[in-house]
């Protein structure tokens, strides 16, 4: 037809980063409105997604964080990029002012009102992940495979990392009990319902790719 399988792998990989920050924003978005009710797309929901648009975007991806509010779940985090304020919304992270620190990628949202912080925010910025840049260079991970299952395009693998327990959600990949695999850092998100397995998570990473040894 054309279209070659590769292509649509190397597709699917390049957009990985866009999922997560899309998920971040409607789990945010459910926490923020949270009464009880299960983080299922409402059509407010679609609202909020269609007031994301380009604004006004930060000079660069990094810059020195002024504050930090811990509220629903999520960090929000007041930064200064180049003598400018920005907020940014990320899964909960241990960070303090004065820290310098770095992101790649983000998603735009105007006039988003979180109920946990009682405020609206302008514009803020939803990033899949944040890294103290004094982390940077020492962000890969390695454990061992203690289960793994395949489901909807995913593999969901339990992994011991220096004797603590944790799980990654990873595009495909055929691995086995026993492995040893290597990953950089990922999205965590927190009580994430996979319908696929019938079953929640308390926290899993969400990683691009698991690089293992043949």
């Amino acid at each position: 037809m054309g279209i070659k399988i590769m292509d649509i792998k190397k597709l699917f990989y390049t957009s990985l980063p866009y999922i997560f920050i899309l998920l971040l924003m409607l789990t945010i978005n459910a926490c923020s409105n949270n009464d009880g009710q299960s983080n299922l797309i409402q059509s407010d929901n679609i609202g909020m997604l269609a007031k994301v648009a380009v604004a006004k975007n930060p000079l660069a991806k990094n810059g020195t964080l002024k504050s930090i509010k811990n509220a629903g779940g999520y960090s929000y985090l007041e930064v200064d990029i180049k003598g400018e304020t920005f907020w940014l919304a990320t899964a909960i992270i241990n960070l303090k002012p004065g820290e310098e620190i770095a992101w790649k990628d983000f998603a735009v949202m105007k006039n988003f009102n979180s109920k946990s912080l009682n405020r609206v925010f302008e514009q803020i910025l939803f990033v899949d992940r944040v890294l103290a840049v004094s982390a940077l260079g020492r962000t890969q991970h390695q454990g061992v495979v203690l289960k793994a299952m395949d489901s909807a395009g995913y593999s969901y693998i339990h992994v011991e990392e220096k004797g603590k327990k944790i799980w990654l959600a990873a595009p495909s990949s055929s691995l086995q009990t026993g492995q040893t695999i290597r990953w950089d850092s990922g999205a965590a998100m927190r009580n994430f319902s996979s319908k696929t397995l019938k079953r929640t998570f308390d926290e899993i990473y969400f990683v691009n790719s698991v690089k293992y040894n043949l």
